[in-house]
């Protein structure tokens, strides 16, 4: 009967180290590669806006520039190899209408940027449990004019570029703090005997919380 007890708790602990290891080598692999596989989170986000106003017939232009805070989410794929990361992250921000304005004689416009879509590349290198990166891809905001007899809406494209930090609290959660720059397209507008161009270009700060899965 001893005998068959001491196989019993024998087989009971083989099995228990059998089913445990994977699920301890995935949690230490987790810890070791805290970045890696895809992920989404959301964030805050401040813009800070401006318009780029020139007008033909030539005039001198008064420029004023707003900053709102509004917010977004994002999703992404990261390949953390050893120290160095590389991912991919697509993402839609509402922008809280940020309306800078533009004035010359007795006109007053500015641009309302509605919202943007992002599709961006990171790469950086891994310290602990931070990751240093930087990004750069292809942004896309929707444009209206303010001030004007007609409302105009356009959706602009142009490239946006930055650097930030993330710290991985847990191996599924972490949260980041991001800087980017933005220059969209010109964008020529009638208005009466006059032509507005626009030149929107965007400063953005984000502070984001990531879920990877």
């Amino acid at each position: 009967m001893k005998s068959l007890t001491k196989k019993i708790l024998l087989i009971t602990l083989t099995l228990t180290a059998l089913v445990t290891a994977p699920i301890s080598s995935a949690s230490a692999a987790d810890e070791m590669s805290p970045f890696d596989g895809p992920y989404m989170g959301a964030g805050l986000i401040l813009n800070k806006s401006k318009t780029g106003t020139s007008v033909t017939p030539s005039a001198t232009v008064t420029q004023n520039n707003n900053s709102k805070v509004a917010g977004g989410f994002y999703a992404g794929f990261g390949k953390q190899v050893e120290q160095l990361y590389f991912g991919v992250e697509g993402g839609f921000y509402l922008n809280g209408s940020p309306s800078p304005t533009a004035s010359f004689g007795t006109t007053s416009t500015g641009l309302k940027s509605k919202n943007t879509f992002d599709l961006s590349a990171r790469t950086g290198f891994v310290v602990d449990q931070a990751l240093i990166y930087a990004v750069g891809g292809y942004t896309s905001t929707r444009y209206e004019t303010t001030g004007l007899a007609t409302t105009r809406k356009k959706r602009l494209g142009g490239f946006r570029y930055g650097g930030g930090i993330e710290f991985a609290i847990t191996p599924q959660f972490s949260l980041r703090g991001e800087y980017t720059h933005a220059n969209y397209k010109k964008w020529d507008v009638a208005n009466g005997t006059n032509t507005i161009r626009f030149d929107p270009s965007e400063h953005r700060f984000l502070v984001g919380a990531s879920v990877r899965f």
